[in-house]
């Protein structure tokens, strides 16, 4: 367990994550990206597969020291890191740093580590927290670049001394000692190079016009000193070595735009993923019911039943969310003579007379349709076999809450007909292997509970989750699309649409054919697609398993706290929506 004493938006507090854990992970998250919007004053900023988005595009912030993403590093990096992410975009007008930015890989990298600068200088004085967070973190990043060897290389020393020299400049801070006796040698080297331009950058810090022309400046003249220098065998340093050990993603604009596109899924920038399908003749789509015996889940019920008797308490809790989630409405009309029902004291005096036949009960007038919509779309891969006792109770407990205020349900699954290709496979290979054929496997959809049957018309084939010889591999974007299609056609108010899966699609056969990323994509664009549709709230829950790369909404639950009432918490927070 990693313990460290850390600071945020000015308050001292102490904070226990493991940054192993996903779980952990996603806490701290959390936790940093709150914080990151409310000194940066913008709502936008989050976490998506660990690196900080500013709405659908990367967080402008590449300056190496502040690096989005938090994976191998200590809460305190996290914060420091997510700091001065907030202040660049609290600061920084992109129109006037584009205006001013110079042509170069070494040009950009200074000017970007000069204008970060200048965000950090401009922290309020009395955020003690956040300014100790900024220095801790530059510091664990120049400590890092002399373990692993940047000074050794001309140009990377020149860099890192530029950077301490620019940065003690603009934040009027000193060099930090262990640092100084690196840099000493190189530094009054580049007094003279910078010139006037250095002695201008203080001054500059609240006027960004300004203070771009001098920081671009500089950059222009210490890349002509650097490109002037050699490394011990006498040939012009590599500038790709040094921006590798600098931590830079040597990516130029077209390249980060394609950079956030595989973060964020290819439909979020308006692309087309290409997914095609080379033979559909064997996909199935199958109700439970028709594929285990009925002996077999009535079993299956009382195995649920036996996990269900040791969570009654968090079963009620759900029944008492979806109350307030769902809360009940008033009703005008009642439908009497009724054989159940609310007890018609109007109608007693019949059984006195002796002229009643008995229904003496009155219910409230049928509703148009129903309150909401709530799809749950299980992902019925082999990896999935662990838990599906524990999913299947938290499903099962939740669709009764759901069914008793009127919100209407539908469980699904997702798997295929068989391990890596199958039929579909065997016919490309007959074919003589054409490339790109698309999905190579056969699609197997499956439906245990249809949302036109209550919660008790359908316990016994919920409990279906728990017959796994099906369970496969996972197709997941065809899988979400029908889902979808399914949910849309629900006449009600309001619909959620929920994705439970431990990992990204997978097919052997298809991924060999197309590539590696070919149904990760497809999934990112089916996703895509559905949160641009207002009228359906999609969100993911991953079991162990970040899922924020695909789904804009999603959270990731411990595979061991999968029936927490942390875990209802988020299920029920996903639909808290309007």
């Amino acid at each position: 367990m990693r313990s460290r004493r850390g600071t945020l938006s000015g308050s001292d507090v102490v904070v226990s994550y493991d940054l192993r854990s996903p779980v952990d992970l996603e806490r701290a998250e959390e936790a940093t990206a709150a914080a990151t919007r409310a000194i940066s004053q913008d709502p936008q900023l989050r976490f998506r597969s660990h690196l900080m988005f500013r709405g659908a595009q990367l967080a402008p912030a590449r300056a190496p020291h502040v690096r989005p993403s938090i994976e191998d590093q200590e809460i305190a990096d996290l914060r420091g890191a997510a700091d001065g992410v907030a202040l660049r975009v609290r600061h920084c007008s992109m129109d006037v740093f584009r205006a001013h930015r110079p042509q170069g890989s070494l040009e950009d990298l200074i000017y970007e580590m000069l204008e970060q600068f200048r965000v950090e200088a401009l922290a309020d004085e009395s955020t003690i927290g956040i300014r100790a967070n900024l220095t801790r973190r530059f510091a664990a990043w120049s400590h890092r670049c002399i373990a692993e060897g940047l000074l050794e290389n001309q140009i990377g020393l020149l860099l890192f001394t530029t950077a301490h020299v620019c940065r003690s400049r603009i934040l009027a801070e000193p060099i930090e000692e262990r640092v100084n006796d690196h840099t000493e040698s190189t530094r009054f080297g580049i007094y003279e190079v910078m010139g006037p331009h250095l002695l201008a950058l203080r001054p500059a810090i609240g006027d960004q016009e300004t203070f771009a022309r001098h920081a671009a400046a500089i950059a222009i003249d210490i890349a002509a000193l650097a490109a002037a220098a050699t490394n011990e065998s006498g040939r012009p340093a590599a500038p790709s070595d040094v921006l590798a050990m600098l931590e830079l993603p040597q990516l130029n604009r077209d390249e980060q735009a394609e950079a956030a596109a595989g973060a964020l899924g290819r439909s979020r920038l308006g692309e087309d993923d290409g997914y095609t399908v080379f033979c559909d003749d064997f996909d199935a789509t199958s109700d439970i019911r028709d594929l285990v015996r009925k002996a077999q889940l009535v079993d299956s019920r009382t195995e649920l039943d036996g996990i269900l008797a040791d969570y009654r308490p968090l079963a009620g809790w759900l029944q008492r969310k979806a109350l307030q989630l769902f809360p009940e409405p008033e009703f005008s009309a009642w439908d009497s003579e009724q054989e159940e029902g609310y007890l018609d004291n109007r109608l007693l005096v019949g059984v006195i007379a002796g002229s009643s036949d008995g229904r003496l009960y009155r219910r409230t007038a049928p509703q148009d349709r129903p309150r909401a919509s709530v799809s749950i779309l299980v992902d019925c891969s082999g990896s999935m076999k662990a838990v599906t006792g524990e999913i299947c109770a938290l499903l099962d407990m939740l669709v009764r809450a759901l069914d008793n205020v009127d919100v209407t349900t539908e469980v699904l699954g997702y798997s295929t007909g068989a391990w890596s290709g199958g039929r579909p496979y065997r016919q490309w290979l007959a074919a003589g292997r054409p490339s790109h054929p698309g999905r190579l496997n056969e699609v197997h959809h499956l439906i245990y509970k249809r949302a036109s049957d209550s919660w008790r018309r359908s316990r016994t084939s919920l409990a279906g989750l728990l017959w796994t010889p099906i369970f496969r591999e996972g197709l997941d974007g065809e899988a979400l699309q029908w889902a979808y299609d399914r949910l849309i056609r629900i006449d009600a108010p309001r619909r959620h649409l929920l994705l439970i899966s431990d990992g990204s699609p997978m097919d052997g056969a298809t991924n060999l054919a197309n590539g590696e990323n070919y149904l990760d994509r497809h999934l990112a664009d089916v996703a895509g697609r559905i949160e641009s549709d207002p009228r359906v709230r999609l969100a993911g829950l991953g079991i162990g398993h970040d899922m924020s790369a695909y789904l804009r909404r999603s959270r990731i639950v411990d595979p061991e706290a999968i029936l927490s009432k942390r875990t209802a918490q988020a299920v029920m927070s996903f639909l808290d929506t309007p």
